[in-house]
């Protein structure tokens, strides 16, 4: 099963994930958003060898690291298409630079729903949750999902900035809500939460 490895990066404190093998010491970045040079450092201390960069979405908060980093490993950048016009957003491009952020042009590869990436000792399945954005995802992994900002420990993540539907991500939360109780909740601001948690005391489950 995949190790993770969470560090809380930039002013508006995105977790940005390594999830990564303990044999093979493979990794996938999540959400590098900000503090390219401590994530960097991180896996240089760890020994990990990257593979790619996937974003749960491209709100310049998530993705605000990814440059330096893909400069730094040579890897690809990998999102949902319809994150596309997000990422590109004249919204998105006017906070990175309220922050000093630098967010990627376009990806590298488009990952879909039901998609694995990875192979042997290192996989993880692509589930598309629209609403947050158009082009959210979660990622699974063993019996941990990562979420973004579609589900947080007693929230979930805002529809009102464009691209939002709060219809639409009240429908991608009806998808989560079939995991396993069981199910480690890995968020992309917060705490680690449960689904069973979460199904008990969150208002929106």
């Amino acid at each position: 099963m995949a190790e993770y490895k969470k560090i809380v990066v930039g002013e508006l404190e995105v977790n940005c994930y390594l999830v990564y093998s303990k044999e093979s010491k493979k990794c996938f970045i999540l959400d590098p958003g900000d503090e390219s040079e401590r994530i960097i450092k991180i896996i240089r201390d760890i020994q990990l060898i990257p593979e790619a960069v996937i974003l749960t979405h491209a709100h310049m908060d998530h993705c605000g690291g990814v440059s330096l980093i893909l400069s730094e490993f040579d890897i690809p950048l990998m999102m949902h298409e319809k994150e596309l016009p997000v990422l590109r957003s004249d919204i998105n491009k006017e906070f990175s630079a309220a922050l000093g952020l630098s967010i990627p042009d376009a990806p590298d590869r488009y990952i879909a729903e039901g998609d694995e990436i990875g192979a042997d000792d290192l996989k993880i399945r692509v589930i598309h949750t629209p609403g947050h954005t158009p082009g959210s995802i979660c990622l699974m992994t063993g019996n941990h999902l990562f979420t973004g900002d579609t589900l947080f420990a007693g929230s979930i993540g805002r529809t009102d900035l464009p691209g939002g539907d709060f219809s639409v991500i009240q429908n991608s939360l009806e998808i989560l809500k079939r995991f396993p109780p069981e199910t480690f909740i890995l968020p992309g601001h917060g705490d680690t939460t449960t689904l069973k948690q979460e199904l008990e005391y969150n208002p929106f489950l």
